[in-house]
């Protein structure tokens, strides 16, 4: 019995030494033979079919693997312990499920007992980690799945030509390693776009790494890009990875690249061109596998002839060019954009929003949007947020859109047109690109229900709101009139919170 404790006490150890199922058990043969306990043991892990999936064994066998394979299908069929001689064959169980065999050879009863429940007990918990592993990898796999389909479809809104257009380039860019060099105002989406390169590339199951240029000062920026080794400054208490390293394999989104000082902008170059790094206080080349798109809502060409953006890094990353338009310039896309935010903060508030106002509709449509789709989906959400019933109004717009004189210039190309003709004509000439665009055949409705509905306001207002009285100066029934108006009425959304 003393023995037996004393095995007990070193099989412990040695499990809290190394917690692996094959080291334990290959540690508790070795204790009880050295302890001569035992004279040969093995270990013969089974799967669920029966199969062999693994035989941990320590000391000289009796019997070759053939007779021992046989001896091992018997305790299956038996579900008990098989016995002859010196040797002895014993099924590790977890419920009804036999995990493993245990075959020893030259060990007494309580050797073998001991040596059984506790291999039976780390058999059990090297399961349990196995399917755990195995569960994380298929969560992980749905979880790369999920958004990767959120990225390639629904929070993407191309209707507008000029960013399907863009979307199309990003998607065919995907498939090669070439440099993307992403323009566009704050705010047009141009991470999406890098996420959408990414996620279309054979690198999309690697890290994406993002950094934001901008918001670090050159010496913080170079140890966030290439790391550092314990000393290489004030506060470098351990080797740091940097995000070149951690996008191995990946991509690695350089936003705000032209704000990088020129002394960084002569190491990027040199990653760039050698696809190598030395971490800040090294001395160590590493070598590099990464996909970098930068992107930047400055003209580089114009900081590169004013001398404040390196030529030459500006061609290294200008490989694959691609100019996001600013919203202002593909207002088709705003009804859509409305109703993508509107899902997601009716979702994330509890809130249910059954209609839009027309006139609100209008106001979004009629805005430059400076910030473009980050400023328009800040306003949805206020709204949605803010909104006592279950249709946005006019008097949750912020005070900028609901101050905006709506009879300005629709788009650059109208600028500087002073008369209501002028600008009438340039709006049907924008009108006439979207449609053709889009390939649509909508033009005449659009802009007949478009002028309808101001002549209406127009009307209804001077008659407060006497449809019959209105109908009579517009010379059409009352009737007509009404299912006009009905047919102008925001459109109801067929989804639910």
């Amino acid at each position: 019995m003393a023995q037996l404790l004393d095995l007990l006490e070193a099989i412990t150890e040695a499990r809290v030494a190394n917690p692996h199922l094959k080291p334990s058990t290959l540690a508790a043969f070795r204790l009880a033979h050295g302890m001569t306990l035992l004279a040969a043991a093995r270990l013969v892990v089974v799967g669920m079919g029966g199969q062999v999936r693994e035989i941990i064994s320590h000391g000289d066998p009796g019997q070759g693997e053939d007779q021992d394979r046989v001896l091992v299908e018997q305790v299956l069929a038996a579900r008990e312990v098989v016995a002859a001689d010196s040797l002895r064959a014993a099924p590790l169980l977890a419920g009804r499920r036999i995990l493993a065999v245990l075959i020893t050879e030259g060990a007494d009863e309580g050797c073998s007992r001991l040596l059984g429940e506790m291999c039976a007990q780390w058999c059990a918990v090297h399961e349990a980690v196995q399917v755990e592993k195995a569960e994380l990898i298929d969560e992980n796999h749905q979880l790369r799945e999920e958004l990767r389909a959120q990225i390639a479809a629904p929070n993407v809104v191309a209707v507008s030509g000029g960013f399907r257009r863009v979307l199309e380039s990003a998607r065919r860019v995907a498939a090669s390693s070439a440099t993307v060099l992403v323009h566009g105002e704050t705010g047009t989406g141009k991470e999406l776009v890098a996420r959408l390169i990414h996620e279309h590339s054979p690198r999309s199951n690697r890290p994406f790494v993002a950094v934001n240029c901008g918001a670090l000062s050159e010496s913080l920026l170079e140890s966030e890009l290439f790391g550092h080794v314990k000393g290489a400054f004030t506060g470098a208490v351990a080797d740091r990875k940097g995000r070149f390293e951690a996008a191995e394999g990946g991509t690695i989104f350089l936003d705000e690249i032209g704000e990088i000082s020129p002394g960084m902008q002569v190491r990027l170059l040199r990653v760039l061109q050698e696809m190598e790094i030395e971490r800040v206080g090294d001395t160590k080349t590493r070598k590099l596998d990464v996909r970098v798109v930068a992107a930047t809502n400055r003209v580089l060409e114009d900081e590169v002839k004013t001398g404040r953006f390196r030529a030459d890094l500006y061609y290294r990353l200008n490989v694959v060019y691609l100019a996001i338009p600013p919203l202002r310039q593909r207002r088709e896309d705003v009804p859509h954009l409305v109703e993508l935010f509107i899902n997601q903060h009716c979702r994330r508030n509890a809130k249910y929003i059954e209609a839009v106002a027309p006139a609100v509709m209008e106001a979004l449509l009629a805005y430059p949007w400076p910030g473009n789709v980050r400023e328009l989906e800040n306003c949805v959400e206020k709204m949605v947020v803010m909104a006592p019933g279950r249709e946005l109004t006019t008097d949750l717009l912020p005070i900028a859109i609901n101050t905006h004189d709506r009879h300005q210039e629709r788009d650059a190309a109208a600028a500087g047109l002073g008369n209501f003709e002028d600008r009438l004509q340039a709006w049907m000439l924008a009108e006439l690109h979207r449609c053709l665009d889009q390939g649509a055949s909508d033009l005449y409705d659009r802009v007949q229900t478009k002028f309808e509905r101001h002549l209406f306001e127009v009307v209804l207002d001077h008659c407060r709101n006497n449809k019959s009285k209105a109908g009579e100066i517009l010379g059409i029934t009352r009737n007509t009139l009404a299912i006009k108006l009905k047919d102008m009425s925001s459109e109801r959304r067929d989804w639910k919170a």
